[in-house]
């Protein structure tokens, strides 16, 4: 069963992301939004094979996302080849669990958070009482989450934490959270889910409000 919830209240929560979208398009804030204002799609999970589309296409989002933009000063030309390339294998995998879902193909995937420690060369720092973790690339933080949707039990809590470092964003202006910048990837997890219970994109379902952030 793809619904979780009546239809009336999953429309309700994509349209109150939607004003929130046009909350930051008209500047109609001081801070930036907290980033739990996206905590109710947790309840857009009825199972488990709905997180792991869901994760598969925002690690499509970040590997299209990570080909248009300029190699990082911090990583190799090597580097930035090798991140993209097992980026592109990693997703490979999540198709092919999806398509053939066995104890094998799950711990093909498993397999993979050992090659993305080695990739990111984690650094880990004592702050007083804390351990703060410091990673290398947020593309692959963001790969990292996308497959514990896969192979955690708990996946509705990791794909509220994929999402929330996929669209949080920073500004000293603003503080971290939801801000202006986090509006194209806002609109892409909106646009999912719309797709998802409605078969329909965000401009035919909710035509008056997509085009008032539109107009913004």
């Amino acid at each position: 069963m793809k619904q979780k919830g009546t239809k009336k209240a999953i429309a309700n929560k994509i349209q109150k992301w939607l004003q929130v979208i046009g909350q930051l398009n008209n500047g109609n804030f001081i801070c930036a939004i907290p980033i739990n204002r996206l905590r109710s799609i947790k309840s857009l999970i009825p199972n488990e094979t709905t997180a792991e589309q869901f994760a598969l296409y925002l690690s499509q989002k970040v590997q299209q996302n990570m080909n248009e933009t300029e190699r990082y000063e911090e990583f190799t030309s090597k580097e930035w080849s090798i991140h993209l390339s097992f980026i592109s294998d990693a997703i490979a995998k999540m198709e092919g669990y999806l398509a053939d879902p066995t104890y094998e193909n799950k711990q093909s995937l498993r397999g993979l958070f050992k090659r993305i420690n080695s990739l990111q060369s984690d650094n880990y720092l004592r702050v007083h009482w804390k351990t703060i973790r410091f990673v290398r690339s947020g593309y692959l933080l963001k790969l990292d989450y996308a497959l514990r949707c896969f192979v955690e039990q708990d996946c509705p809590d990791w794909v509220y934490k994929l999402v929330r470092v996929y669209v949080q964003s920073y500004e000293p202006s603003y503080g971290s959270g939801l801000i202006p910048s986090s509006i194209p990837m806002l609109i892409e997890v909106a646009e999912f889910w719309c797709n998802y219970y409605f078969d329909s994109s965000l401009s035919e379902k909710f035509p008056k409000e997509f085009l008032a952030i539109k107009q913004e």
